[in-house]
């Protein structure tokens, strides 16, 4: 790969759940992914994808189905426990009190599942902190965040 290799125009792949999604490859190919826009609880959000040249899997279109139709429970009983614990310091004041006004919706990252599990992540704009937070998870455990911007 040459370094004007970066400004050819990405393949792009349409798929009946995600739509048009761009497709970039590697070397390795484990690490290709497709990137895009989708709907997720009525709000257009970036998709990050990551499989092969067929596209994105049965289980992982599945896994976003469930994230979409499961969210306010996922919400409520892992999402928010976890950021008040992550984030007691930095909200101190103002709290988590109105989560769905305080965290506008960024993307969402689905890796390749693996025997019914996958790593992924959920990124928000949160605006008390005027920073994106992203939360990595490996199945429905959150285990790691990050605040960037």
């Amino acid at each position: 790969m040459g370094i004007f290799d970066i400004f050819k125009k990405k393949p792009k792949f349409i798929d009946g759940l995600f739509g048009e999604l761009n497709y970039t490859t590697f070397q390795d190919s484990s690490k290709n992914f497709y990137d895009g826009q989708v709907i997720f609880q009525e709000t257009l959000i970036g998709i990050n994808i990551d499989a092969d040249e067929n596209g994105p899997t049965k289980e992982q279109k599945e896994f976003f189905e469930k994230l979409n139709k499961e969210y306010n429970e996922i919400k409520e009983k892992i999402i928010l426990p976890f950021l008040r614990n992550e984030l007691e310091d930095n909200l101190e004041d103002a709290g988590l009190n109105n989560f769905d006004d305080q965290f506008e919706f960024d993307g969402i990252s689905i890796g390749r599942i693996n025997n019914e599990k996958t790593n992924w992540s959920i990124s928000f704009d949160s605006k008390p902190m005027r920073h994106y937070v992203s939360i990595d998870f490996e199945g429905m455990t959150p285990k790691h965040m990050t605040i960037d911007g």
